[in-house]
């Protein structure tokens, strides 16, 4: 077995016994071979070739002998590499919770005081780029105040899918500027709520603020206080993280709901559940029309359509009784 093989170094990554990993190497280095022909090729002994040959074979990974001197074939690893990709990542997601649980016991009790790293200043290039790297860090929780302006010039947000897949919680307030900015909420907010994102909407908040899982928070102005954000702050465990969350904390009780119902609702068409919620903000038909990418015409009839399933006679009442029956 060459020492540089990398199927097998590949396959031991992915948390295969290393016995397995020669076998199944060999295997498709040389194509179906008997357990004696695979233990003469491997060095090894018939009884620990046999034993690998049961593991690969309980994985999917070859078909045993049929005959005590039959051959092992193997098989096609696509099924059984992305479980063992599965387990590999729910044990380093176990270790990384274990490690940060503690140190945050160790700091607890030790009480070492903040120092200067606990709030750094970030400008430039850089600046995106660390608040890529902690939401890409996230584990359990995003909170995030989010306003204009955006530092990244790309208007999807493929981190948070990502991580709403791998069963993050998102919870986010969007401020009316964010929802009536139609291609922001085509390419950002639409795809976020679809993958599972809880979305609320006030008039304006005081500071873009992104918090995860309440270890480390960005701090970034709004576009009421610049166009363009070239510093923020990045705070970890410090007496400000608390006050962070707080802030986040009060501005969602106040916002208003933004996600659409969790389930279909019987009666409702696809397009009135994405139009309720940017109702509910306040959006105009224009604004609406925009933002879910159809005509005015079509957010006119949904409209109708919608005051005559709930018998209102304005919006404001529709509003209500959508909220009333869960549709918000």
């Amino acid at each position: 077995m060459p020492e540089n093989d990398l199927l097998y170094s590949q396959l031991c990554r992915l948390g295969m016994d290393a016995p397995a990993a020669r076998v199944y190497s060999c295997l498709v280095r040389t194509g179906p071979r008997s357990i004696r022909e695979l233990a003469f090729e491997l060095q090894a002994e018939p009884a620990a070739v046999a034993a690998a040959v049961a593991a690969l074979a309980a994985l999917d990974l070859a078909a045993p002998p049929v005959a005590p001197d039959g051959e092992v074939e193997p098989l096609d690893p696509g099924v059984a590499t992305k479980q063992l990709q599965a387990q590999r990542e729910a044990e380093l997601t176990t270790a990384v919770n274990v490690t940060r649980r503690r140190y945050e016991g160790y700091r607890r009790a030790v009480a070492t005081p903040a120092g200067p790293e606990a709030v750094e200043i970030i400008a430039g290039d850089r600046l995106q780029e660390a608040v890529d790297e902690l939401e890409q860090s996230a584990i359990e929780r995003v909170r995030s105040l989010d306003a204009p302006p955006y530092g990244s010039p790309e208007l999807a947000n493929p981190i948070e899918v990502a991580n709403l897949r791998r069963s993050v919680r998102y919870q986010v307030v969007y401020t009316r500027s964010s929802v009536e900015d139609a291609d922001f909420y085509r390419a950002n907010i639409a795809p976020c709520i679809a993958a599972g994102e809880e979305s609320r909407v006030i008039s304006s908040v005081p500071a873009k603020v992104m918090v995860v899982d309440d270890r480390a928070a960005v701090v970034l102005l709004t576009v009421a206080e610049t166009d363009r954000n070239r510093s923020g702050l990045l705070v970890r465990r410090c007496s400000l993280l608390p006050a962070l969350i707080a802030l986040f904390d009060g501005y969602w009780e106040r916002a208003g709901s933004l996600s659409g119902p969790e389930v279909p609702v019987a009666g409702l068409r696809p397009l009135e559940r994405e139009l309720l919620p940017l109702l509910a903000t306040g959006a105009t038909d224009e604004v609406a029309a925009r933002s879910l990418g159809v005509s005015r015409r079509s957010i006119t009839r949904s409209m109708e359509r919608l005051m005559q399933l709930t018998d209102s006679a304005s919006r404001f009442e529709l509003a209500v009784k959508a909220h009333r029956a869960g549709w918000l």
